[in-house]
C-alpha cells in the first residue's frame, strides 16, 4: 500500500470511495434510509465537483492499493481561538473491502506526521458509529453527541421527514 497526496484526478475514485464506505461499510450502525440521506445529496450521487469544492483548502491524503484507491483522509487547518492552533480531520474513509487492513491507520499517520510539522496544540473530528472506536484508539475522547437531520429526497425536506444520523464530537490534546 502507498500512501500519497490528492491530485484532482483522484476524484473519481474518492467519490466512490465515500459511497461504497458509507453504502456497504457503515451498515451495522445506520439504517439504509439513513446511510442513503448521507451518502447522497436529496438522492444523487456527490459531483466530482461537489467533492472538489468540498474539499478546496485541505490537505488530502490517499491510499493505493492493487492500482486503486482504497481511502483517504482529510485535514482541515483552522484556529479554533486565538490563543490554539487547531485542525479538523475533516473525512475519513476506506473502501469496505480493505477495511480493517490497516488502511486508516496508515492514513492517519500520515496525516499526523504533517499536524507534527504544522505544531498544532488540538485535532477534532466528527467520527460516526463506525468510525469512533478508531479515534479511540488514537486518543481522541468524545465530547458531545450529535444529531444531524439529512433528507432523502426533495419531497422529504417539503414535508420535513428528515432522516437523523448520529455522530460524535472528538478531542485529542496535542
Amino acid at each position: 500500500m502507498k500512501i500519497r497526496l490528492f491530485t484532482p484526478s483522484d476524484v473519481s475514485q474518492l467519490a466512490a470511495i465515500f459511497e461504497a464506505s458509507v453504502m456497504q461499510g457503515s451498515g451495522e450502525f445506520y439504517s439504509f434510509a439513513e446511510r442513503s440521506a448521507w451518502a447522497y445529496i436529496e438522492g444523487e450521487i456527490r459531483s466530482e465537483h461537489y467533492w472538489l469544492e468540498r474539499l478546496k483548502g485541505t490537505t488530502i491524503w490517499v491510499a493505493e492499493a492493487d492500482n486503486m484507491l482504497v481511502g483517504f483522509i482529510n485535514l482541515k487547518i483552522g484556529a479554533d481561538s486565538e490563543v490554539e492552533a487547531a485542525a479538523e480531520v475533516e473525512c475519513l474513509f476506506v473502501h469496505p473491502e480493505y477495511a480493517r487492513s490497516g488502511v486508516a491507520t496508515s492514513l492517519y499517520f500520515a496525516l499526523f506526521e504533517e499536524v507534527k510539522i504544522l505544531a498544532l496544540k488540538r485535532l477534532t473530528v466528527e467520527a460516526s458509529y463506525l468510525a469512533r472506536p478508531f479515534f479511540e484508539k488514537q486518543g481522541f475522547r468524545s465530547i458531545r453527541r450529535n444529531e444531524h437531520k439529512r433528507f432523502l429526497n426533495a419531497a422529504d425536506k417539503a414535508q420535513g421527514q428528515a432522516q437523523v444520523l448520529v455522530n460524535f464530537s472528538m478531542t485529542l490534546a496535542l
